[in-house]
């Protein structure tokens, strides 16, 4: 397997709740924080608890139900791990570009689309960013997400390029 600049693994899980706990065990020294989310009302707050935090991504699941009688059995919650293998650290200006490239390419929150998937992005280790959305979007409709990881891995090595990032020998 060839070494890229910028690691990235996409998948789906169950729970949104579960999924945050799991992801806030940071590396020491690390202090984890909220990037950026669909809602700059949420990140303006200073504190905010991942229990809560995960309801709110979870709201538009409430959606379905009048859509279809059903919440759906499929894992709704997806999660697209970048790890920076460089010596070059990233700013958060940087993570918050990458973010938005990743959103626009995978349909989790393409660019001018009110009603897309809601999403954070989470810093928890010093070379990392963990983006976790959930599939439904604000109007109750699935996400289009086709080639998801493709989509998420090509953003990467574009950014890669763009700012002269290389492996790590």
């Amino acid at each position: 397997m060839p070494d890229y600049p910028l690691r990235c693994d996409v998948r789906r899980t169950e729970s949104t709740t579960e999924l945050l706990a799991q992801l806030h065990g940071s590396e020491p020294g690390f202090q984890p924080y909220l990037l950026t989310a669909w809602s700059p009302e949420l990140t303006s707050q200073d504190d905010i608890s991942l229990p809560l935090l995960a309801a709110v991504l979870d709201e538009p699941l409430a959606l379905r139900i009048p859509r279809t009688g059903h919440v759906p059995a499929r894992r709704l919650t997806w999660h697209c791990a970048i790890r920076n293998t460089t010596t070059v650290e990233l700013d958060d200006d940087d993570w918050f570009e990458l973010t938005r490239e990743v959103l626009d390419g995978t349909g989790i929150e393409p660019d001018d689309d009110p009603a897309a998937c809601r999403w954070v992005a989470l810093r928890n280790q010093a070379g990392g960013l963990d983006i976790v959305a959930t599939v439904i979007r604000q109007d109750g409709r699935w996400a289009r997400l086709h080639g998801d990881t493709a989509f998420a891995r090509s953003a990467c090595a574009y950014f890669a390029h763009d700012h002269g990032l290389h492996p790590s020998a």
